[in-house]
């Protein structure tokens, strides 16, 4: 059997970069195989998957070493998009592919330069749609969807052009618990029944192992481990996200203690929204010294809308924020920065510096009080503890997710606002980078500090945070500390926000002592 994929030698290192991207990689892939590539960020997994679509050499400068076919096409005869009908990608920021103004057209648009027959077209827009639970979409405009919404209008176009390879990186990053779910139901017919050959770039491993015929590691531009199977996984468990693994480690938890009872955020009756969609349909909660609070829900439910909100870039329409018994409605944006801080989902959307020292510095030179002296000392301290000081004169762009993603904490950090709004900050971290997160996020909060960061993991919002905001259809459906929003969401039926395919995660741990779940 030929293979669709064959890799020989490749190398890669990009322009103006001292060492390479991918090293002497060697790989075969096979009609109908499921692999999933891990390892920690930035170790070169996302080049590869450029590289194999074709877009390096040609749309990236740097030096290319090695072959890569593609049914037996070599890749370097090809123009940048030029094997979109045979390989079809769906990058880490599904945004940056996304170029039409609605959800229908978008699907469309391969097909359409596949010069694929209209009737046939149509029945692929809602079959993709359908696939990954997002017909509803179909005539929504591009830019008013969430970005887990995104993703999954990303995932649709791709499976619209039929592809004889489909990669995807990390194409759950962004999904609540049950999209992610539909996806790889998706992904694991679409190898079953149409033989297509699946590359899966993730670190949330647990739930690609029951479904990949091969699990590859890759640490600085190399595989250094295969499994051929599951029992096999156990060399891997250092850097991949295990969740009952992260659960046995004990998750650090927030020490302060409030001794006053007045909120320090009270959110009343908030309604929001964009143009003619409303999201937010009457939000009320309050907030108190030292919390750590998850914010979940499904994709589109209202969740980064939520946010925007605090901080002002979205305006409500109705109801009243107060921060320190101080009503916002007569702040700006600037104003409020000084003591909310927020991290995009996308961070491409608040980089703006040439470095990644002059990106980490800027909100501290423009929003904190401290000297310029002690703020370049706090930055290259956060630097040094989130891994990126080598990346000190870098532009930030060449950072893997995982990596901006950190950056643009470290930002926020540096400046020591009180309160904390971040939009999904544990996406694209393998597990080392997470216990960095979540150990300056667990300081932040015992300092008296307040931490609200939408999450799509079960295990640390219940194992990590102290209460669960849970917003259903731009409304609070459940405002609990986190064992009870546990057992709510277990009565609810909401088993996809419990469980990684391992069933319910037994022992979490809430004051002490082992939060059962009621029988179901």
């Amino acid at each position: 059997m030929e293979p669709v994929v064959d890799i020989k030698d490749l190398s890669f290192t990009y322009s103006g970069s001292a060492s390479p991207a991918l090293r002497e990689i060697n790989l075969q892939v096979y009609p109908g195989e499921f692999i999933t590539i891990t390892g920690p960020s930035g170790c070169g997994k996302s080049t590869l998957a450029l590289c194999l679509a074709g877009f390096i050499p040609h749309a990236y400068a740097g030096k290319m070493e090695g072959t890569i076919h593609i049914q037996g096409k070599n890749t370097i005869d090809y123009p940048a998009g030029g094997l979109s009908g045979i390989v079809g990608l769906v990058q880490q920021d599904p945004e940056a592919q996304l170029c039409t103004l609605t959800v229908s057209d978008e699907v469309a648009f391969g097909p359409e330069n596949l010069c694929i027959p209209p009737a046939e077209i149509g029945k692929r827009i809602y079959e993709a749609l359908q696939a990954v639970g997002a017909w509803h979409l179909k005539d929504r405009k591009v830019h008013t969807l969430s970005g887990g919404e995104k993703q999954r209008v990303a995932i649709a176009s791709v499976l619209a052009m039929h592809p004889a390879l489909l990669i995807l990186d990390e194409p759950t990053a962004n999904l609540d618990p049950s999209c992610a779910k539909e996806v790889l139901q998706t992904l694991q017919k679409l190898k079953e029944e149409q033989n297509i050959s699946i590359i899966v770039i993730e670190h949330r491993l647990e739930r690609f192992l029951a479904v990949s015929d091969r699990l590859l590691h890759m640490q600085c531009g190399r595989f250094v481990v295969e499994s051929a199977s599951i029992d096999n996984h156990k060399p891997l468990t250092p850097s991949y996200w295990n969740p009952i693994e992260l659960q046995r480690s004990k998750l650090p938890k927030t020490q302060f203690k409030n001794q006053r009872k007045e909120p320090v955020l009270s959110v009343q009756n908030i309604k929001a929204g964009y143009e003619e969609h409303e999201v937010l349909r009457g939000i009320s909660f309050e907030v108190y010294a030292g919390e750590t609070i998850a914010i979940m829900g499904d994709n589109g439910s209202g969740k980064t809308t939520l946010l925007q909100t605090l901080l002002g870039t979205v305006k409500p329409c109705q109801g009243r924020i107060c921060l320190q018994g101080k009503d916002l409605s007569t702040q700006k944006v600037p104003q409020r920065a000084k003591k909310i801080g927020l991290t995009f989902q996308n961070p491409n959307h608040q980089i703006f510096g040439h470095t990644v020292f002059e990106e980490a510095s800027l909100a501290a030179r423009f929003l904190g009080e401290n000297t310029r002296e002690r703020n370049q000392s706090t930055v290259n301290r956060l630097l040094e503890e989130f891994e990126l000081m080598q990346y000190h004169d870098s532009n930030p762009f060449i950072l893997s997710l995982g990596e901006k993603k950190r950056l643009t904490l470290i930002s926020v950090l540096a400046y020591d606002p009180l309160i904390l709004i971040l939009d999904e900050p544990l996406a694209g971290q393998d597990k080392d980078r997470l216990g960095l997160l979540l150990k300056a996020l667990g300081e932040h909060s015992a300092q008296g500090g307040i931490v609200l960061m939408v999450c799509h993991e079960p295990t640390v919002a219940f194992s990590f945070c102290s209460r669960v905001l849970f917003i259903s259809e731009g409304k609070l459906l459940i405002d609990a500390p986190a064992h009870e929003a546990q057992r709510r969401l277990a009565q609810l039926g909401r088993d996809e926000y419990l469980t990684y395919g391992y069933g319910y995660l037994p022992g979490l741990q809430e004051g002490g002592s082992v939060v059962e779940l009621p029988p179901r």
